[in-house]
């Protein structure tokens, strides 16, 4: 055998130029990615805690994870009052699952939109959830019916 057919085949340039433009993508995507996934975590965390209350019908703890522009524009009588109105017109909440979860940064903070369906007694209604972002602490910054 000669050395020709003994030796390794050699990278060609382009090939080493494609493997070190993807290892160079992925040093910086891996991290945003995993930044990204870990905030919908903890805004799924607090979506599921503030849910979890008004089930156990503890409204004053579910309003204690709203942020305070909410609290500025809904007071803590006016929120118990939307929820005794959903529970008149179709029940008692009973559970509620989370779908299209999305992180997103602009001027005014970070926020996390989580759609959603809440199951009651009597039907179950879509809602989106924005949450925001306060002092190192997702909190429920507005929800509405869809």
């Amino acid at each position: 055998m000669s050395d020709t057919q003994l030796a390794k085949p050699k990278w060609t340039r382009r090939k080493k130029v494609i493997v070190a433009a993807v290892a160079i993508v992925l040093l910086i995507s891996v991290p945003i990615f995993a930044h990204l996934f870990w905030e919908i975590h903890k805004a799924g965390q607090v979506f599921s805690a503030f849910n979890q209350a008004l089930i156990a019908r503890e409204y004053q703890k579910a309003y204690d994870l709203t942020t305070p522009a909410l609290k500025a524009n809904v007071t803590y009588e006016a929120f118990v009052g939307v929820q005794n109105g959903l529970a008149t017109r179709v029940g008692a909440l009973r559970s509620f699952n989370s779908g299209k979860s999305e992180v997103n940064e602009d001027e005014d903070g970070s926020f996390a939109t989580i759609h959603a369906h809440l199951t009651f007694e009597r039907g179950e209604l879509p809602f989106v959830f924005v949450l925001k972002k306060e002092n190192g602490h997702w909190l429920i910054y507005k929800f509405q019916e869809l």
